[in-house]
This record gives C-alpha cells, sequence and structure tokens, in this order.
C-alpha cells in the first residue's frame, strides 16, 4: 500500500461546519434545556451528574465522554460488569448498594438521552452542502500535495480546468461520526470510486457492510467509530450505508445510527468495529509514514495502538495546533518513531504544504 496512512480526527472537519465534540456539549446541553416537563428534568439531571463527574475526576468533558457513561447505565450496567478493578474498589466502600444496576427510572432517562444524542449527532455531523466546494478545495489541495511528495501508483482527475494526481491505494481512517471525506469523494471530485467498507446487496437494494472488503488494495475509508451514513435494518441487524437519512416512509424501518463511544471500549472487540481496529493495527504496521490530522489522541486504545506499531523508521505527521497531543503520544508505552508536528489548523492553506512536506526525508 502507499504511503502514507491518513488519520483523521475532529479538528479536520471542524472548518467545514462540523464542531468538535468538545464544542458540542453547551450545544446539545442547551437544546436539552430548552423543555421543562419531568422527563426532561430527569435527563438534564442525569446528564450533568455525568458531566460534572467526568470534569471532576478526568478532565475530559465531551459528548463522546459523556454519552460512554449514559450508554452504560442505559444498558444496566454494574461493577461487576466492568471488571474485577471496578468491583474491588467497590466491595472496599462497604455499600452492597453499589454493585446493584441503574434504578428503572435512571435508565429510562439515559435510554431517552441516547435517543435524543442520535438525533442531534445526525443533525450536527451531516454535511451541509453549502460546504461542498470548500471540502474540495481543501482536500484537493492535500492529497494532491501529498501524492506530488510520495508518489505511488497514479489516478488523475480534472478539478477546476486542471489535472491532479492522487493513489487508488491510500487508506483513510477516521474517528469521526461526520460525512466530509465522503463528500469530497463522492459529490465533490465523483472521478475515484471509494471503498467504505459496503458492497450494494442486489437483494435487498441497498449498500450493506461487507467486513471482506477491508483488505481490498483500494482508495479505502474505514470509520471507527461509526457514521451518520451507517444504520441498522430492524429485525435483521444489518448495517447499510444511506447517503441521506432513511425517510419513515421507506419499506426498509431502521432502528438507529451505529455510533460507538470512545471510551466504551468492550464495544471495539465485536463486529464490525472489531474488524475495523484490526485493519487500523494492520494498516500501521504497513505504512512507515503516518498523517494524522486533527486528532488530539484521548482515545486510549488508538493512543497505544499507536505507540505499538511504531518503529524507529516511523514519521509520524500531525497537524494540530495543540503542542500537548505530540508530548501525549511521545509518552506513550512503546513509542519508537519521529513526530513532526504543524501548528497550524486544518483549513488553512499552508497547512497542506507543511503537512506533505514534513512527509519527505
Amino acid at each position: 500500500m502507499a504511503d502514507p496512512l491518513f488519520f483523521f480526527g475532529a479538528g479536520a472537519s471542524a472548518s467545514f461546519g462540523i464542531p468538535t465534540m468538545k464544542q458540542m456539549v453547551p450545544l446539545f446541553k442547551e437544546e436539552l434545556t430548552d423543555k421543562t416537563d419531568a422527563d426532561t428534568l430527569q435527563e438534564v439531571d442525569l446528564y450533568r451528574a455525568v458531566e460534572d463527574f467526568l470534569a471532576k475526576d478526568f478532565d475530559r468533558v465531551d459528548l463522546e465522554a459523556v454519552f460512554s457513561v449514559i450508554d452504560g447505565v442505559a444498558g444496566g450496567l454494574t461493577p461487576k460488569d466492568l471488571g474485577y478493578l471496578p468491583t474491588f474498589f467497590v466491595r472496599r466502600a462497604k455499600d452492597p448498594t453499589l454493585l446493584d444496576p441503574p434504578p428503572d427510572t435512571v435508565r429510562n432517562s439515559a435510554r431517552r438521552l441516547l435517543g435524543k444524542f442520535e438525533d442531534f449527532i445526525q443533525r450536527m455531523c451531516w454535511v451541509n452542502r453549502d460546504q461542498t466546494a470548500k471540502i474540495t478545495e481543501t482536500y484537493v489541495a492535500l492529497f494532491s500535495q501529498v501524492f506530488a511528495v510520495m508518489g505511488g501508483l497514479t489516478s488523475s482527475i480534472r478539478y477546476k480546468g486542471s489535472h491532479y494526481s492522487f493513489s487508488p491505494e491510500w487508506e483513510m481512517f477516521t474517528t469521526n461520526y461526520d460525512n466530509v471525506l465522503e463528500t469530497f469523494w463522492r459529490d465533490g471530485i465523483r472521478q475515484l470510486p471509494l471503498n467504505t467498507i459496503f458492497s450494494h446487496d442486489d437483494r435487498a437494494s441497498m449498500q450493506v457492510f461487507a467486513p471482506n472488503r477491508i483488505f481490498e488494495q483500494n482508495l479505502k475509508l474505514v470509520k471507527l467509530h461509526g457514521s451518520v451514513t451507517w444504520w441498522l435494518e430492524d429485525g435483521t441487524d444489518i448495517i447499510v450505508e444511506m447517503e441521506q437519512p432513511p425517510s419513515e416512509y421507506g419499506a426498509k424501518k431502521f432502528t438507529g445510527q451505529v455510533l460507538v463511544y470512545p471510551i466504551q471500549q468492550k464495544d471495539t472487540f465485536v463486529p464490525p468495529f472489531l474488524d475495523m481496529f484490526y485493519a487500523l493495527k494492520e494498516g500501521l504496521r504497513s505504512h512507515q509514514r503516518w498523517l494524522v490530522v486533527g486528532y488530539s489522541f484521548a482515545d486510549d486504545m488508538i493512543r497505544s495502538l499507536f505507540a505499538r506499531s511504531s518503529t524507529a523508521s516511523t514519521i509520524l505527521v500531525l497537524v494540530h495546533p495543540d503542542e500537548g497531543v505530540a508530548t501525549k503520544i511521545k509518552g506513550e508505552p512503546g513509542w519508537k518513531g519521529q513526530i513532526r508536528q504543524i501548528l497550524t489548523k486544518f483549513g488553512e492553506p499552508p497547512t497542506s504544504t507543511a503537512a506533505a512536506q514534513a512527509l519527505t526525508g
């Protein structure tokens, strides 16, 4: 596979009107506190309790972290479900009620909150069509400049009267729920097929998740935490990809979106996420140069995977304005490579040029 491996975080989409998960916290809270009925007040109490706990004990308050906890509450998880160590500490507290599942009223509030969260994510992360031109300009600049310094198998496109080259073997990974990259490849340039690990199913007349496509050597996008374009078919649990939200008047019924919360790590050990994280592991192993755009490495599992996959020959080009992000990955046990950080925001014209140049040498 052609270098580099691309990895995109929330910062890669921020300039296109997609709020980061930290920015979504006040937006979601504002929506939530608009109503004053009894159910909503219970939801607000639960939401604020989780938010306060994360701020105090983890110094991390973003919407994914909040809903990682709320998802566990909705599922009735207890310390025993979480493992030996949490159970040990609860036993030491000598309060047996802490081992009980959450009360039904709290679980019901959590379930309602999850539904509102999915609806909110769909609205916040679905690309506004008036952003297509900006997305296309930004990614044409990034990908063409990367190809100019890295080379590889060539596919050419024509855009605004000029020809640009890309590699049809690039691997891209993202933790983002949004459809920014799909908008670029499918609506912006429309000239190269994008493998999103789905295949057309003639019987179902839909794009259906196809894990066998994960290791194809083609232009590939792997969405590690799911997507606003992924939906679970009611009654079959088949994951389908839809470029527009499914209509309630359609023949097919869907139970919701396919999303995983970063600190709810148990979900990453079951399909489809197990397949995708294995693909990331293999991708990191098979590439010497990694271009990471707008990702803060807050997820322990992904940060560890990057570190343990690095070698003395690894060059990680990190596009992120926070110097502390590079420090975080350098300090991860197992890190052996070299980090070259670009301290400007993605979407600013000099950033793509600097990132491409940092991949060389």
